[in-house]
């Protein structure tokens, strides 16, 4: 079968639209990269087996809420970690929660991981704001690091030197998380198709 024929085609066009509807907020060269991978996958069907029709090439490869809601939040979550922008990705995790309920576990521990690496962060504006109770305390029991509001017996070890700490854990569990969401997200790609 040529191109020309499965363009044509009814079936292939419902197909498509269907296809569309469903990838239509992502950017446009994101739509045209599924498309064409999914005409790809049409088309090589078609060619490999060559008694087989485009209505049974399509149902082969199955409804396209089936697999492209996965593959939507793939594609939002990979644009968001190469650039590393902490809200894109926070709002591709949510999505991938919402819309992909067979692997919001995974972007459920994904988004805890963020949350807890946030933390230290938020450390940091604390030691600013109330820094006598904010740091490594030592008892004579034990030890605490962050906030707390009970520091009687407790000596601060950290002093200034907490915020650069904090700040550079901060910065290390992002972008050790982000790499490993982006791994993630690349064996979702090679599973996808």
């Amino acid at each position: 079968m040529n191109k020309d024929t499965l363009l044509n085609d009814q079936h292939y066009k419902t197909y498509m639209k269907k296809v569309h509807s469903m990838i239509s907020r992502l950017p446009k060269h994101d739509q045209a990269d599924i498309q064409r991978e999914i005409s790809s996958h049409i088309y090589e069907s078609l060619n490999n087996y060559p008694e087989t029709t485009v209505e049974q090439a399509l149902e082969n490869l199955g409804e396209p809420q089936t697999y492209l809601s996965e593959w939507v939040v793939t594609k939002k979550l990979e644009k968001a970690v190469s650039t590393f922008n902490p809200f894109r990705i926070i709002w591709g995790l949510i999505t991938g929660i919402v819309r992909h309920g067979a692997y919001a576990f995974k972007y459920i521990l994904f988004g805890l991981l963020y949350l807890f690496t946030f933390t230290f962060g938020f450390l940091c504006i604390a030691k600013v704001i109330a820094p006598s109770h904010t740091g490594l305390f030592i008892y004579p029991q034990g030890f605490t690091f962050g906030f707390n509001s009970d520091i009687s017996n407790a000596h601060e070890v950290l002093g200034a030197k907490f915020i650069p700490i904090c700040l550079f854990i901060t910065i290390l569990l992002y972008m050790m998380i982000t790499v490993l969401l982006k791994m993630s997200l690349s064996k979702v790609k090679e599973r996808l198709f």
